[in-house]
């Protein structure tokens, strides 16, 4: 292209695919290398009585504080948003499960474990202990519950054959009442200690909380289960319920999100966990939760660094919000910006470097020329006109040259060199 052209049509040809450019390279930062979190995540639940509906409420308040907007998305089961997210429904981004559901859904993430269930086990006065549900009829809702899993592995630890129970499907309500009428003869129940059937049932007449026989022996088959004692009127201490201390079990309850959850997000879960569940709940010792200790799904790689204190030094001044911003400005667009700067500035000496390289070219014939010039004498005419006719040659070629006028003074220097050389070849020619 000729150099004239390229100067005056410089601003679409270099500075426009510069700032194209960079502008393409600033998406691709934003989107891929280091996007903004997302303003609104999803949280799965449970059914409208699930504790994890009230829990997942209480998330929502907190990090909408932190300028997330939080969608809740109940389902019929407490375990199927965890399910989704394992089959890899993109749609679900936090969730809660219990440990008993571990085997289902190794393909989430968990951020912390924050809390532990009770497995209740709820009994008329004829049983005493597992061993006496053998013959029995027993609520454990649904299959694949926690309820249900649960159940079955307290009857195998009794070492009672699924058919030799009668499992029902109750739940809730439905399990008190059939317990009080006598339609079932025991209830397992997964909840908290604040549970309003747990609650109902532990204060029924001619009702009692088993104990687990050997549940330690049961904790150490079992990996999703934990042992530990109730104490004697952990319950209500004025009706001194339970009456004895009663060996029972508990799962883990944690907090799951999907892999590809952002970074930022995941430590925004986890800050709002620490102000949650630090403070001590039924049968849990204060900050024993959140911990990723003992978790029964695999921990996220974020929650590991926060665990050790390991965070962007910007979220530890700055409100949430801001410090992704502030990130984003200061690893992403400022660097872009002053790489766009240096471009811009130095886009100018292209144009030089071509004026360079096209003078350079014409100034090498030159001192070729005028080697062959001072090896010529007077006496060879043939040797004068072969020099004379390729000097004019470079003169026709530098007088066609287009130059921008900000190098008109570098094409007249030329031009005064060629015509010192003319002189030289004259001068010889006449002598």
């Amino acid at each position: 292209m000729k150099l004239l052209l390229l100067y005056r049509r410089r601003w679409w040809l270099l500075y426009l695919p510069i700032v194209l450019a960079l502008a393409l390279l600033l998406a691709a930062v934003t989107r891929l290398w280091d996007p903004l979190p997302p303003r609104r995540i999803v949280i799965g639940t449970g059914p409208a009585q699930s504790s994890y509906l009230q829990l997942a409420r209480t998330y929502a308040a907190r990090l909408e504080h932190l300028g997330l907007q939080v969608d809740i998305v109940t389902h019929p089961r407490p375990q199927d948003p965890m399910q989704r997210m394992v089959g890899g429904d993109p749609a679900i981004d936090v969730a809660f499960a219990q440990g008993l559901y571990v085997e289902q859904g190794p393909g989430v993430q968990a951020l912390a474990v924050v809390g532990h269930e009770i497995v209740w086990v709820f009994a008329r006065r004829g049983v005493q202990s597992l061993a006496d549900l053998r013959g029995r009829s027993i609520a454990t809702s649904v299959p694949d519950s926690s309820n249900r899993l649960a159940a079955e592995l307290l009857l195998a630890h009794a070492r009672i054959p699924l058919t030799e129970v009668t499992l029902s499907e109750q739940v809730g309500e439905d399990a008190i009442a059939a317990l009080a009428e006598g339609d079932v003869d025991a209830v397992v129940h997964v909840a908290t200690g604040e549970s309003q059937t747990a609650n109902a049932l532990a204060r029924m007449d001619q009702v009692h909380i088993l104990g687990v026989d050997r549940a330690g022996a049961l904790g150490a088959r079992s990996p999703h289960l934990r042992a530990l004692v109730m104490p004697q009127g952990s319950i209500e201490l004025r009706s001194n319920l339970p009456p004895a201390d009663l060996p029972t079990m508990v799962t883990q309850t944690h907090l799951l999100v999907r892999p590809g959850l952002h970074p930022a997000t995941q430590r925004a879960l986890l800050d709002v966990a620490g102000e949650l569940h630090v403070m001590s709940g039924f049968l849990e010792g204060q900050g024993l939760y959140p911990t990723i200790l003992g978790s029964d799904y695999p921990v996220s790689p974020i929650a590991l660094r926060h665990a050790q204190s390991l965070r962007p030094w910007m979220e530890t001044l700055l409100p949430y919000g801001t410090a992704q911003w502030v990130q984003l400005v200061l690893f992403a667009v400022l660097p872009i910006g002053l790489l766009g700067a240096l471009l811009l500035l130095r886009a100018p000496r292209y144009i030089e470097w071509r004026v360079d390289a096209a003078l350079q070219h014409f100034y090498g014939d030159l001192k070729f020329l005028e080697q062959d010039l001072a090896g010529i004498t007077a006496t060879d005419p043939a040797a004068l006109r072969a020099v004379l006719s390729r000097l004019d040659a470079l003169e026709r070629q530098v007088a066609d040259m287009e130059l921008p006028d900000r190098y008109a003074d570098r094409w007249y220097t030329l031009r005064e060199h060629l015509q010192h050389a003319r002189d030289r070849l004259m001068a010889l020619r006449t002598a």
